[in-house]
């Protein structure tokens, strides 16, 4: 069993994605754009409220505060700015979700973030911690293995990632040496054909289903 997930509310003020929710409507769990790398309060509130008629879990989707540069540029940020920054846009989904009577369940990085947790240990080190801090019960979205081993060496809960391309096929994510527990989608016409295959279900139910 896998999660399907995709980002949402990734616009700002005039500048909106329709298509996003297009896609949703196929996922298992949603990421949330948090306001730093875009999504604004308005976005916010009307992916919160699809996730709750559609029943998907929920993620925050974090990153570098550079809505100028859509957070693909990478900021030299010290411990403390980096804890600050993750806090802040967790909290603020998690308390915007909270008034509609839901909780997040994953955090997914975003852009030059995203490739910093992957390819530097310091900076998976302090988000890991950082979200372990605000919520013990959160699970990390990494891109590899030896990220997601590390990260849980810390007592942090992560889920693997793969993403899925015009090449890809759920047959060929099975086959991976290691074990994958969501799939992120960027196409609608991808995750189309992956839900012909397989029906998704959110991390959450995937690790409870290993301790069965």
């Amino acid at each position: 069993m896998f999660d399907f997930n995709c980002d949402v509310a990734q616009g700002y003020g005039i500048y909106k994605n329709e298509q996003e929710f297009e896609l949703a409507q196929y996922a298992s769990s949603i990421n949330i754009a948090s306001g730093f790398h875009a999504g604004d309060p308005i976005s916010i509130k009307q992916a919160l409220l699809f996730a709750k008629e559609h029943n998907l879990a929920l993620g925050a989707h974090i990153g570098y505060p550079d809505i100028q540069g859509f957070g693909n540029r990478r900021m030299d940020l010290s411990d403390s700015e980096l804890e600050a920054v993750i806090t802040y846009q967790i909290g603020a989904i998690s308390a915007y979700a909270k008034t509609f009577s839901l909780e997040i369940e994953q955090v997914r990085t975003h852009g030059a973030l995203k490739t910093a947790i992957n390819e530097n240990q310091e900076t998976a080190r302090i988000t890991a911690l950082t979200i372990k801090k605000i919520n013990p019960w959160l699970n990390l979205i990494v891109q590899n293995q030896q990220t997601k081993d590390f990260v849980e060496s810390l007592g942090t809960k992560a889920a693997l990632e793969a993403e899925f391309s015009e090449n890809s096929s759920i047959r060929s994510i099975r086959e991976q040496e290691f074990k994958v527990d969501t799939i992120h989608f960027k196409s609608l016409d991808d995750i189309k054909r992956a839900y012909d295959v397989i029906k998704p279900t959110p991390i959450n139910y995937n690790r409870v289903q290993k301790q069965l």
